[in-house]
């Protein structure tokens, strides 16, 4: 039985093939540069040399000629120094042309010049020795009637020298054209024949090649679009004819193992769509492109919507919720989780009733780690918003009971210190002093604590414009400049390029007051206090820094918690522990966000961010 050639020997054949072709093809290109590189040698070789000679002789005896004349004229050393210079390189030019005699007819020539050029130099002698006479005439008429007539005849053999090689140099030029014109068309001819054949060779070897192949590439195309019954049929023996059998086996396999375990896909997907619809807060799956995937029935009555309906869609031409979307593209971007905060909230209104709900985005990564999928669970803490307002009114009502009596214990202690009822002595003077402090203290808390609750129960009012952060800066710092000097402290406040930011001009100024005077307090001489502020995206992060002592790690995560003190100032007189829960509650209130950095030792940097202007 014939074996038929296998795929590596039919690739193996077309090479060869192809590589004989380009062969024949640069052999005869190289066979035609070597034509023209000849012509090319007697054209810039053979003649060119000659050529040069032939001018350099001629310049030469010129300059010969006109040093006789000036020999006759009376400057004969001159004469004969340029003579002799000129004679020097008329015999070096001669001697080139000597030695490059390439035309039959340039032996003669050279053998002229030879000749013509000795006898020159002797009547150039003779003219010499009349010189001694001081015979100007006789001079000028050996000149006319000896030396001149040479002189022509050895201009005018040069001269047919450098005619001879320029006549041949055309010759072969006409020559190289004429090889170069046949090498063009030759050259036409066989690369022509060359693709012919070449195209014939691949449409030959790419059917005995490509066609199985784009058979099984077809088959292949059904079978990973779900068409398991499909087989490949190729009648080679070859590589491709092995491959198909393989793949023909594998499929065979994958049908069985598809068939074992479709109930089990089946069942792990109820299962995973049964924990997502059994999930009690609303849910919404992204993708990457911020499409829906997938909505809980719970996300489904809030919103009033069916999955079916949305799905496919992108996130922000179902749902009007600007904080939602921030949330998703910010875990899409950082590939982390954005937990629940109380300035990420969202209220929607159903059933007669206000809702509230905290954003959680979770990302879903794959296994090179990148985000594919975002879950959102909005967190119904409608009754958690319930107390805190129930805390907040407590607070606000217990504060305004304190107001009365505080004022009317503060005016009694004035009153006494003043001496209006009467004198008292130094022990009762300390006493009251102390108590007028505490009340002062008390009445400062209370005052804070009144402002807490209208800023947690959204009754503060906020009067937005636009607005730039230098004059926050500069109405922030205002205030504390003489304290800065006298305790030795440099209060910094950078260049912000005109930035400007949409809030309240007086809360903002307010919330930057505070943390200047806790800076201060807990700086030294010598410390630095700094106001900047940089365009983040589309916020502005504004911060204040100090090189003080730092906050100890373990307040850090607290210090924006109500009647938290941190540093070595912690005495009762030291505030309230409310300024930075109320600065945060401004910030937030201005839809941004407050931060702190710090080691001990190194000082702080708290920064908050605020929205760009409209």
């Amino acid at each position: 039985m014939k074996r038929k050639l296998s795929l590596k020997h039919k690739i193996l054949f077309g090479y060869i093939a192809i590589t004989l072709i380009l062969i024949v093809l640069a052999g005869w290109s190289i066979y035609n540069f070597v034509s023209l590189n000849d012509s090319i040698h007697d054209i810039m070789v053979e003649n060119y040399r000659s050529v040069i000679a032939s001018e350099g002789m001629m310049e030469a005896l010129e300059r010969q000629d006109s040093a006789e004349l000036i020999f006759i004229f009376g400057q004969q050393e001159e004469a004969m120094e340029i003579f002799q210079d000129n004679q020097i390189q008329f015999m070096k030019h001669l001697s080139r042309a000597e030695d490059n005699i390439t035309i039959e007819e340039e032996n003669q020539i050279i053998t002229n010049l030879n000749e013509d050029y000795k006898v020159y130099l002797n009547k150039f002698s003779e003219l010499r020795d009349i010189a001694n006479g001081n015979n100007s005439a006789e001079m000028q008429t050996y000149y006319l009637n000896e030396i001149m007539p040479h002189f022509q005849n050895i201009k005018d053999e040069t001269r047919n020298l450098l005619t001879v090689n320029q006549e041949h140099m055309r010759g072969a030029q006409t020559k190289a054209n004429s090889r170069a014109t046949q090498a063009i068309y030759s050259s036409i001819i066989f690369s022509l024949i060359a693709i012919v054949l070449a195209i014939s060779l691949g449409f030959y070897i790419s059917n005995k090649i490509l066609k199985p192949i784009n058979n099984l590439k077809d088959t292949m195309k059904e079978i990973a679009g779900g068409n398991l019954e499909k087989r490949i049929t190729i009648s080679t023996k070859d590589e491709i004819g092995e491959l198909a059998e393989e793949f023909n086996s594998m499929t065979q396999r994958l049908k069985e193992y598809e068939q074992m375990n479709i109930s089990k896909l089946i069942e792990e997907k109820n299962k995973s769509e049964g924990i997502v619809k059994s999930i009690s807060n609303p849910l919404v799956v992204t993708d990457n492109e911020n499409k829906i995937l997938l909505i809980n029935p719970e996300a489904e009555k809030l919103f009033n919507l069916k999955e079916n309906e949305v799905s496919g869609t992108h996130f922000l031409e179902i749902f009007d919720e600007d904080k939602i979307f921030e949330s998703i593209t910010e875990t899409l971007e950082t590939g982390k989780k954005i937990k629940g905060q109380k300035n990420n909230l969202v209220k929607f209104t159903y059933e007669n009733k206000d809702h509230f709900y905290r954003i959680t985005t979770n990302p879903v990564k794959d296994e090179l780690g990148e985000t594919k999928l975002v879950v959102t669970i909005l967190e119904d803490i409608t009754h958690l918003k319930e107390v805190d307002r129930m805390k907040s009114e407590f607070v606000s009502m217990v504060s305004h009971e304190f107001r009365t009596p505080l004022t009317s214990m503060i005016m009694s202690i004035n009153m006494l210190l003043e001496e209006n009822t009467g004198e008292i002595n130094e022990d009762q003077r300390e006493l009251l002093e102390v108590a007028k402090e505490d009340t002062e203290h008390l009445n400062n808390l209370v005052d804070d604590l009144l402002d807490l609750s209208k800023l947690e129960s959204g009754k503060i009012d906020l009067d937005f414009e636009n607005v730039k952060v230098e004059k926050i800066f500069n109405s922030s710092i205002k205030p504390f400049i003489k304290k800065a000097e006298e305790k030795g402290i440099e209060l910094i406040q950078k260049d912000v390029n005109d930035l400007s930011v949409h809030a309240d001009l007086n809360k903002i100024t307010w919330v930057i007051t505070n943390l200047i005077g806790n800076a201060l307090r807990y700086t030294k001489e010598g410390d630095q206090i700094i106001l900047d502020a940089n365009k983040k995206g589309h916020k502005v992060h504004i911060s204040v820094s100090d090189s003080g002592e730092g906050i100890p790690k373990e307040y850090q995560n607290k210090i924006f918690e109500k009647f938290v003190r941190a540093g070595t100032d912690q005495d009762e007189s030291s505030g309230t522990g409310l300024g930075l829960p109320i600065a945060k509650e401004v910030v937030e209130a201005h839809g941004g966000r407050i931060w702190v950095k710090s080691k001990e030792g190194e000082g702080s940097t708290f920064t908050f961010s605020l929205k760009l202007p409209k």
